[in-house]
């Protein structure tokens, strides 16, 4: 079964839809079968994949406001092993059309359970709030990867979103669900400053055992690839950028492997 990974942070411009594309390409390119669900109006994750919004029929719009299926909005990209749930600037009404439904926050995680079977890793794009739409992809996550940028002020939003990920954990007990942090993922290291180092050192002090080895480092093939439709393993597989998602990738798929030996050895398989 297919797990689900949301990309997090309330904080804009650190990196997450870079992430959410880039780290689905490079699981893809592993061979491992990869839904990527854009949940931001902005609809950059779409775009980004070669995707025009005004050829988009169904978004994530229909995902959570309506009762049309996961199977009748997922795309395929040109990107072997990776589908995609479009978004589309409706997204932006969906907070006054959830607001007063029971049980909203589960919405997301009811869609993405027929799905589920199909595919190794579901990757969420989330967007820069802390409202339903994370709620939704809080409540349907395994784990979040929580970028964070090489600034003082990345660093210090990093606080409010592990207190999120904290309540919704509370929540998700009561349905017997978990969700635990995969990593914090640092990015956008400009390695000619030394400011960004100290960032380095205080997030490794803060989370000694959930901050990912692999670091992203600013990168015009990071920035240019987006323009061209494509991630930036089909862009320019052979660059900075594409090495360290590919590092990473490699980094979530051993951590998935170690958590399975240690649950066989606990049940004595």
């Amino acid at each position: 079964m297919g797990k689900v990974i949301a990309i997090a942070n309330q904080k804009g411009g650190v990196g997450k839809t870079t992430t959410a594309i880039n780290l689905s390409s490079a699981l893809a390119y592993e061979s491992k079968k990869v839904l990527l669900i854009d949940l931001d109006e902005q609809a950059n994750a779409t775009i980004g994949l070669g995707i025009a919004r005004d050829s988009v029929n169904r978004s994530t719009y229909d995902l959570l406001a309506t009762d049309t299926p996961i199977e009748h909005i997922i795309l395929s990209t040109l990107e072997k092993n990776l589908d995609i749930v479009p978004s589309s600037i409706n997204l932006s009404k969906i907070e006054n059309i959830l607001f007063n439904l029971e049980n909203n926050e589960l919405i997301l995680y009811n869609k993405i359970q027929t799905v589920k079977q199909q595919y190794d890793y579901i990757i969420l794009d989330c967007p820069p709030s802390l409202g339903i739409i994370i709620d939704n992809a809080l409540f349907a996550s395994d784990s979040v990867v929580i970028p964070v940028e090489c600034e003082y002020f990345a660093f210090d939003a990093l606080t409010q979103m592990v207190n999120k990920i904290n309540a919704i954990q509370t929540c998700k007990k009561k349905y017997n669900l978990s969700l635990v942090i995969e990593g914090v993922l640092l990015t956008k290291l400009d390695n000619r400053n030394i400011f960004g180092y100290k960032i380095i050192d205080r997030v490794r002090e803060m989370f000694p055992n959930k901050t990912f080895k692999t670091i992203i480092n600013r990168s015009s093939h990071l920035q240019e690839a987006p323009m061209h439709g494509k991630s930036v393993l089909r862009f320019a597989y052979h660059s900075r950028g594409a090495k360290e998602y590919r590092e990473l990738a490699q980094e979530i798929i051993n951590n998935e492997k170690n958590s399975h030996q240690k649950l066989n050895l606990k049940s004595g398989a």
